[in-house]
């Protein structure tokens, strides 16, 4: 059985070590933080994940895929208004790339102005973390919980937006109605390539 729910303030430390595991690979963290080992990366990740999701907890969306009694995936979102990250969430998200060192903090703040120059000022429903347990990727988890964001952002009427690094998500956000909006390296950080994509509002 699949649920999905909010993540109470005491689960955020468990739900980011899921996100760690999910991302600790990834490309985007590959060519962020390049001067670290295998090994501090994932521990980085797990604590820029932390932060990120500490902050969704209390002032944002964060939610949990559940199968049976296992937490399977995690989301963090931000509905209209809670983007941009308001500044008490914002500060914990730099304390965090604070601690990859200043050639981290260099390539996040690069980062960061790419995504931020590139984000729709409509109101919609931003995905900006969608992470699987490792092991269960592949299963149709991650498109269990597009489907349900979909379904709440088509209750009010807005569209969804997200940023993925990974080809692959692509293809799985494609399926669910998205379509590319950019598709470019991000000019600083090398060897990061970015894809933005939208998933329109509901024809009436």
């Amino acid at each position: 059985m699949i649920t999905i729910r909010s993540l109470a303030r005491g689960e955020a430390d468990a739900a980011a070590a899921l996100l760690g595991r999910a991302f600790r690979d990834t490309p985007a963290y590959a060519a962020i933080l390049p001067h670290l080992s295998e090994d501090a990366r994932a521990a980085a990740v797990v604590r820029v994940k932390r932060r990120l999701t500490a902050a969704a907890v209390r002032y944002e969306t964060a939610q949990a895929l559940w199968v049976d009694d296992r937490k399977a995936a995690v989301a963090l979102t931000c509905a209209p208004g809670q983007y941009p990250h308001r500044s008490l969430a914002f500060a914990r998200h730099a304390l965090a790339c604070a601690t990859t060192g200043w050639r981290g903090v260099g390539n996040f703040i690069r980062t960061h102005a790419y995504l931020t120059g590139r984000h729709p000022r409509e109101p919609h429903q931003y995905l900006f973390v969608l992470g699987v347990e490792p092991e269960l990727q592949g299963k149709g988890l991650g498109s269990t919980y597009l489907r349900a964001l979909s379904e709440r952002a088509d209750a009010a009427g807005l569209p969804c937006y997200l940023e993925t690094d990974n080809p692959t998500s692509v293809t799985l956000y494609r399926r669910a109605g998205y379509a590319v909006l950019s598709e470019e390296d991000v000019v600083g950080v090398a060897g990061l390539h970015l894809w933005t994509m939208r998933r329109p509002t509901p024809s009436r």
